[in-house]
């Protein structure tokens, strides 16, 4: 497989790297995207197999891709230069709409004017956020594949509120301390290290990223992939759930593949073909400014 390494920096100046998967000169893409940023989950980067391979499959018929570094990239990464710790452990979700934000600058400045978001698990929470909040016609289409559910108010109300529960207060002792970008083991919604300020960001009673919320502000199409074995809390009906409250979004749909596992890595073939047919599903639009 030959890519392109590159890299671009977001507003705050932090350098993002990734791949670019350039089609075949003979082929072209079904249906009006023609080029796909794709984003990996918690505590990956953009080598991560599962978007390395999504990125090849979706290149082959004819799809641009690029695959892309989020500042949350990893659990912990340093920034020597600036002496900042950056990474999943730390990340705060809005910020990362400037990463988003860099990676379509790239493709649209590269002549790609139908965009799709494609990211898994995390990435996926992260691509729908930047549809919901971000009006960005460049963008044509958002694929969340295995997004997590982040909602405090969900998992009091699950059989996992005690742990939940300890974490919470544990999270708001620390920040209380001043030490919210002290680090921590969290074992819920995932097993992670978490620094106290970005667990509360996350999980908090806010509810900033409750993707269910959020839905009704994406107006765009919409395609959410789950598995049937993806019955954790965090994740349990997710999909269901998502597309059903995107009352605004012109094509709202979601699929559950049988026997997938979270981010359907299991099934990646499945999981790459069954959003190839929903992009030549898509009818074509204008073309964005």
């Amino acid at each position: 497989m030959l890519v392109d390494l590159m890299s671009v920096n977001n507003a705050n100046g932090v350098r993002l790297d990734g791949a670019f998967f350039a089609p075949p000169l003979d082929a072209e893409p079904i249906g009006p995207v023609d080029a796909v940023l794709l984003i990996h989950g918690s505590y990956t980067n953009f080598s991560d197999p599962l978007t390395r391979e999504t990125a090849e499959e979706l290149r082959k018929i004819g799809y641009a891709c690029l695959a892309l570094n989020t500042t949350a990239h990893d659990t912990v990464w340093v920034d020597a230069a600036n002496r900042v710790n950056y990474g999943n452990a730390y990340e705060i979700l809005d910020e990362t709409n400037l990463d988003l934000k860099a990676s379509v600058d790239y493709l649209w400045n590269a002549g790609y004017r139908h965009i799709a978001l494609l990211g898994h698990s995390m990435g996926a929470v992260r691509v729908a956020y930047y549809a919901a909040t971000q009006d960005d016609q460049r963008v044509a289409a958002v694929i969340p594949i295995s997004p997590v559910r982040l909602s405090y108010a969900y998992y009091q109300a699950s059989e996992d509120s005690q742990e939940f529960s300890e974490l919470i207060r544990k999270a708001q002792e620390l920040v209380a301390a001043g030490k919210g970008l002290e680090l921590f083991d969290a074992d819920f919604p995932i097993k992670q290290l978490f620094g106290a300020t970005s667990y509360l960001d996350k999980h908090g009673i806010e509810e900033r990223y409750n993707l269910v919320n959020l839905a009704p502000n994406i107006k765009i199409p919409m395609f959410i992939v789950g598995g049937s074995l993806e019955t954790h809390t965090r994740l349990l009906n997710m999909a269901k759930d998502m597309a059903e409250a995107a009352v605004n979004s012109p094509k709202a749909e979601y699929v559950i593949i049988d026997g997938g596992d979270h981010a359907i890595a299991n099934k990646k073939k499945e999981a790459a073909t069954t959003v190839l047919r929903w992009l030549a599903s898509l009818k074509s639009q204008a073309a964005k400014v």
